[in-house]
């Protein structure tokens, strides 16, 4: 489906009633409190300190800023943090 035009997709999705990050390959995120987020759909962690990771994903970079920060799990499709968040920033959609 690499080669089928995002809006395509998008009517696909609609059509079929599937979810449309799983379509697009969109980035999820799930942020639980301050202390835990995890993020589906990434390409791979560009920097990994106690006070920042920086994670690519198809539209660009998730910047999260904190203490402490850990990389709990990791695999090819989500990544999970751990520590005190106190900056979350993604993306643009436009």
């Amino acid at each position: 489906m690499k080669n089928i035009p995002d809006k395509f997709k998008t009517k696909i999705s609609n059509a079929l009633d599937l979810p449309t990050d799983a379509i697009l390959n969109l980035p999820r995120y799930v942020l639980v409190s301050n202390t835990s987020l995890l993020i589906e759909n990434h390409n791979g962690i560009l920097e990994y300190r106690e006070q920042i990771i920086r994670i690519a994903v198809n539209d660009g970079v998730i910047n999260i800023v904190g203490n402490d920060l850990e990389i709990e799990e990791l695999s090819n499709q989500s990544i999970l943090i751990c520590g005190h968040i106190t900056s979350l920033t993604w993306p643009e959609i436009i």
